[in-house]
């Protein structure tokens, strides 16, 4: 999956834990490594806004759905030659998988040659990235990619005894240890999933692409019936219950921040509050996620959102300017954070889909 997924293992627990023994990584060196990342414009927003830590969350993104390390950056002895030299980067296990982009970025190259044989280097702000030995390049260069895009398929081409991934990393120029970006999306994934689960959970219960999945059928059956895109249901879906782990999506179903009506409260309806534009608000309550989504469609269906039913089922761009103008959300990245989110999970295809019947 793209970006989502929180896959440590045991080894490469057992490395963080070395490394922090060790006199490699000081405290001190990392916080500096960590502040002088180049962030995107969302780090000047509002740190306790839901928008800045979804944001947050998907601007990063692991390499691999499972990251192992194999050999880590540092002197070690060839396994070629069998004397002492410099590993100029982290070997990661990956058997012909999905590599994904760990940042947003531009491909600044891509070639293949005899020592890492098939390549893709990226721009990621101040730091250069190559993803190595490659069986399959699947960007070219000049191309723009967001954390989790796939960018290749891991490999044993070039100067490699066994299938795998290596990264190099220089930071400004200068050759540096790839780990440290490893231990930066560690942090940036499991403060942003405390923030967004309220202070609970594992950073191991969010699963992306199977919260689209489960909810595809139902949002693809909405969009015949009425013409809502897919695409936009679900990544409404995904912004407003913070992926499902809100207090309100998990208590009360409701997915998509909808608060009670006059008639809704006068058919005595069940409802919880919550804090949102002012303190305890009510927000409505259903016995399924489905009778969410259902509910959801209906309310587009109101003279509010005539507009955006001018747009075609594949048009989501403009379907959530059209929401967003007629006040559905009040976050001021509403729009760009939910194509964000069908950008990287490609929920346009469900829109498709959803078309051809």
């Amino acid at each position: 999956m793209s970006g989502c997924g929180f896959y440590w293992r045991e080894p490469l627990l057992l490395y963080l834990s070395m490394k922090l023994q060790s006199t490699m990584i000081k405290q001190s060196w990392l916080s500096m490594v960590l502040a002088l990342l180049c962030l995107p414009a969302w780090a000047t927003s509002e740190v306790g806004s839901r928008a800045y830590w979804i944001e947050r969350y998907l601007s990063v993104s692991y390499p691999l759905k499972s990251v192992r390390v194999n050999s880590p950056y540092g002197i070690r002895h060839d396994p070629f030659t069998g004397s002492k030299v410099l590993h100029n980067g982290l070997d990661l296990r990956a058997y012909y998988e999905n590599v994904y982009a760990m940042f947003d970025g531009k491909v600044q190259k891509t070639g293949s040659d005899g020592r890492s044989g098939n390549y893709v280097v990226i721009a990621h702000g101040v730091y250069m990235v190559s993803y190595c030995h490659l069986s399959k390049v699947l960007v070219a260069q000049g191309d723009e990619v967001l954390a989790g895009d796939v960018i290749g398929i891991s490999g044993n081409t070039g100067r490699s005894t066994g299938p795998h991934l290596h990264l190099t990393c220089r930071h400004k120029g200068e050759q540096t240890d790839p780990y440290t970006l490893l231990l930066y999306i560690n942090r940036v994934r499991a403060e942003a999933f405390t923030a967004l689960s309220g202070g609970g959970g594992t950073p191991e219960r969010v699963d992306c692409q199977a919260f689209l999945s489960r909810y595809a059928h139902a949002a693809m059956a909405q969009q015949q019936q009425y013409g809502i895109p897919a695409s936009v249901t679900l990544s409404q879906m995904a912004f407003e219950s913070a992926w499902g782990q809100s207090e309100l999506a998990r208590k009360g179903n409701n997915y998509f921040g909808i608060k009670c009506s006059r008639q809704w409260l006068a058919e005595g309806r069940p409802y919880s509050l919550h804090n949102d534009d002012k303190p305890n608000e009510k927000f409505c309550n259903y016995p399924t996620v489905e009778e969410s989504i259902k509910h959801h469609s209906l309310l587009l269906m109101s003279d509010r959102y005539s507009r955006c039913r001018s747009f075609a089922p594949t048009d989501y761009h403009n379907w959530l300017l059209a929401l967003k103008a007629a006040g559905y959300a009040t976050a001021k990245d509403y729009v760009p954070l939910c194509e964000q989110i069908i950008r990287r999970y490609k929920l346009y295809l469900y829109d498709r889909m959803a078309e051809q019947g």
